[in-house]
């Protein structure tokens, strides 16, 4: 996983060093990460399956999981589909076999359709280009590309354009002048096509920055059991307040943001039919 890091959760919780050690933070990281992948039914990152379903008994099913980003492999009956053959609904996870496909249904029989696909919520970069050549089918594809600028080994990028064919795939190795290499494609995809890197939604992001910086805060609150509010030295008396007001502030301003946003995050559903 790894969606936020050490430095997000104390820029949103302002804690110091001092304060809260670093190995504190990735513990509750390593929470807040599994119970929002939890809470959403989905990932943040591409992230590969398997599943073996119950076949519809029509040209269609849906996935368990969703947005899916891209099909690897569909079997029924013991046939195997040819991947580009069909139609991916990737928000609704809708899997939809096309004209040409080797059959025209999903035979009603348990356990009979097998697919793997990557899903996953990502939203798109500011981080793009265009294709200057058709690319075709295949592993290790070399996409040429206007500009290699922005994109690393192992991005995750999503591939579309006019043709209707859309696809997220994996760069396999540092690009070159000119050249972007992905992992796997299985359509081809006509020149001047979109090349986005994927990236985690920015409200999810800040949304698990303020459930870790929660934490980090109320931990701060409990710490400040063994600080002294008042104190006498002979006749001076010195009362120094409670020491943790502006973590309960801090905490305050954070309830409020976490409603506002949780409003807004929708479960990933998992339709059936």
């Amino acid at each position: 996983m790894t969606y936020i890091t050490v430095t997000d959760v104390r820029r949103a919780s302002g804690a110091p060093t001092s304060l809260i050690t670093d190995a504190y933070i990735t513990s509750i990281i390593e929470v807040v990460e599994g119970e929002m992948e939890r809470w959403v039914n989905t990932k943040f990152t591409p992230t590969q399956t398997i599943e073996a379903l119950d076949g519809s008994g029509s040209n269609r099913f849906f996935t368990h999981k969703n947005p899916v980003l891209a099909v690897r492999g569909l079997n029924t009956n013991d046939t195997d589909i040819t991947l580009s053959s069909i139609n991916i609904y990737k928000e609704s996870g809708k899997i939809e076999l096309g004209g040409d496909s080797e059959t025209s249904q999903f035979i009603a029989k348990s356990k009979d359709t097998i697919i793997k696909y990557h899903y996953g919520l990502l939203d798109e970069s500011s981080t793009n280009t265009t294709t200057s050549a058709a690319s075709v089918a295949g592993t290790s594809v070399a996409l040429s590309v206007a500009s290699e600028t922005g994109f690393a080994d192992e991005d995750w990028v999503e591939i579309y354009g006019m043709d209707g064919n859309k696809e997220v795939a994996q760069i396999n190795t540092n690009p070159t002048t000119g050249v972007i290499t992905v992992d796997q494609l299985v359509q081809a995809h006509e020149s001047g096509s979109i090349v986005v890197k994927l990236q985690i939604p920015f409200h999810i992001k800040r949304y698990m920055e303020i459930e870790a910086a929660l934490s980090v805060a109320i931990n701060a609150i409990g710490a400040t059991y063994v600080f002294n509010a008042s104190y006498s030295l002979g006749d001076l008396s010195v009362v120094k307040g409670v020491p943790y007001t502006h973590w309960q502030s801090s905490v305050e301003k954070l309830l409020k943001e976490r409603e506002m946003r949780k409003s807004r995050i929708k479960i990933r559903p998992h339709i059936v039919v």
